[in-house]
């Protein structure tokens, strides 16, 4: 019995984990955030728009476009739309970007667009990872004002969560004794030595 209770709680938070990754992939765009518009197969216009402060974005010859309540996954219909008196929407690419900072000790930081569907392992990725001091099992995610840190993400859910718009995520540092820990011991074997040497 106690196994069977345990294998629906077990279901239940799987079930809740999916609807919450659920949620933030399709969560509307914020400030910052971007829109990737291709207009035409023969790339009539292209351009990445900036969604700004009141959620919406501004388009060449059309005006401001309201994204304040269309959820990531409604984006593409609700622009399609805007650019049918204009293009041939058929041919028209919209891919919606969140705004995602990695930090740190990444190898290449910086401020990253990325599609909804990205996930934290992604985000890290594209930084290429952790640099030579870079604490790589380490991971500290900001998001909305909280701090999570996140020890094992490489492996478990925690680094297969879709990231959301205005994260942060900073790989952490090696401490100083593991990075530098030939010297410390080749310091400490010459001052035995010396040491030793002087007081014979």
């Amino acid at each position: 019995m106690r196994i069977a209770y345990a294998l629906i709680g077990a279901l239940c938070m799987l079930a809740g984990a999916n609807q919450g990754a659920a949620q933030a992939q399709g969560a509307p765009l914020r400030a910052g955030d971007r829109v990737f518009i291709r207009a035409g197969s023969d790339t009539i216009w292209s351009d990445s728009l900036p969604v700004d402060a009141d959620g919406r974005i501004y388009i060449p010859r059309l005006g401001a476009v309201d994204l304040r309540a269309v959820p990531a996954a409604g984006i593409a219909t609700v622009v399609r739309s805007a650019l049918a008196t204009l293009y041939r929407t058929a041919d028209a690419s919209v891919v919606p970007l969140r705004r995602v900072t990695v930090g740190g000790d990444a190898r290449k930081p910086g401020v990253y667009y990325l599609p909804p569907e990205t996930t934290v392992r992604d985000a890290v990725a594209i930084a290429e990872g952790a640099s030579e001091i870079g604490r790589a099992n380490r991971l500290v995610l900001l998001r909305d004002g909280v701090e999570v840190v996140l020890t094992r993400w490489m492996s478990t859910s925690d680094g297969a969560q879709v990231v959301a718009s205005g994260d942060v995520l900073l790989i952490s540092r090696e401490p100083w004794i593991r990075r530098n820990a030939l010297a410390v011991v080749s310091t400490l074997s010459i001052l035995v030595t010396t040491i030793v040497a002087v007081t014979r």
